[in-house]
């Protein structure tokens, strides 16, 4: 016994590493959800459970499933921080994507002695998450905690990161063929009673409000850099700039201006957007097309972002995305 609690064996590894991921504000994994997890038969599951319970690295509790003892979660956390370290160089350092550099780093974590995990830390300036978000536990193996809301609690404006979805089947996969997972980044572009509409790398999704209520997200800090967009988004060629500016200024025209113009509660209908390629198809993707009567709701403390009224939603954008759009004044 003290043999294999000096060194667990790697299956023991991957269970305590994956219980540490599912379990949700300290409730019991249920052997159920285990056993789907990790591809395993139920029996072999509750069988590798009472060897862990044995070696004091788990509770185990029938009909409701396993916890992690304190040192069961030691272990665990180091295991978690080995393979996000190796995630962070594989896709930072090596340009691996994301899905191969986890499996890469699914090995990795299991032959990583701690010497080797402290160098790696280092190396990378002691990055605070993985690819994908996803919290890297500090040495001391205190895991930092999360304030998590429901996605529909957030607001035109907003982001932050997805941190579980509560949800299976179909919807789920739904989720994830978007890119809606654990550790996406987001920015809620507007809201409405029945749904919402966010951004995720750059495309614009609209979500009914029952299935966003599934989405537990951690919002960002105040002060955090906002979800960045692809490098195109509210960039136009030169002429196309100009175009705007030209007909606001000309008082032969229909009064004209840029959407970023507007006062707080002026009106406007959509003349003309500016950008191009898929900034242009992201604009339409959210309503705004030539004719669209547009409101200015509010303008943040520092003029940026500024949220508009569109075809019922609440809908936010930055000053520069705005800037691109041409509206005619509704009087």
């Amino acid at each position: 016994m003290t043999a294999m609690m000096s060194a667990p064996s790697e299956s023991m590894q991957m269970y305590l590493v994956t219980i540490a991921r599912l379990r949700e504000e300290g409730e019991p994994v249920p052997l159920s959800l285990l056993a789907e997890t990790l591809s395993i038969s139920p029996v072999s599951v509750n069988e590798m459970c009472r060897k862990l319970q044995d070696l004091d690295l788990l509770i185990y509790q029938p009909y409701k499933g396993a916890t992690l003892t304190p040192e069961g979660e030691r272990r665990a956390l180091a295991i978690l921080r080995r393979h996000r370290l190796w995630e962070v160089l594989l896709v930072r350092e090596l340009g691996f994507a994301y899905d191969g550099a986890h499996q890469i780093a699914c090995q990795l974590e299991h032959a990583t002695p701690e010497l080797l995990a402290d160098r790696l830390d280092l190396f990378l300036e002691r990055p605070r998450v993985n690819p994908l978000g996803e919290p890297i536990p500090p040495k001391d193996g205190q895991m930092p905690s999360r304030a998590t809301v429901a996605l529909p609690d957030l607001s035109a404006g907003q982001g932050g990161h997805v941190v579980r979805c509560h949800i299976q089947g179909a919807p789920l996969a739904f989720l994830t063929e978007h890119g809606i997972r654990p550790g996406a980044s987001f920015a809620v572009l507007g809201t409405t009673a029945e749904s919402i509409l966010i951004d995720v790398q750059g495309t614009p999704i609209s979500l009914a409000r029952t299935l966003a209520q599934a989405i537990q997200v951690e919002p960002e800090k105040k002060g955090a850099p906002r979800t960045p967009l692809p490098a195109n988004v509210g960039i136009a060629p030169p002429q196309e700039q100009e175009i705007p500016q030209m007909l606001a200024n000309d008082p032969t025209k229909v009064q004209q201006l840029t959407l970023d113009r507007l006062r707080v509660g002026q009106r406007g209908a959509v003349v003309r957007i500016g950008s191009q390629g898929a900034a242009k198809r992201r604009m339409m993707d959210m309503g705004l097309v030539p004719g669209t009567e547009v409101t200015v709701k509010r303008v943040a403390p520092l003029g940026d972002p500024i949220e508009f009224i569109v075809k019922g939603y609440s809908l936010s954008l930055r000053k520069a995305e705005a800037r691109h759009i041409l509206v005619e004044v509704q009087e």
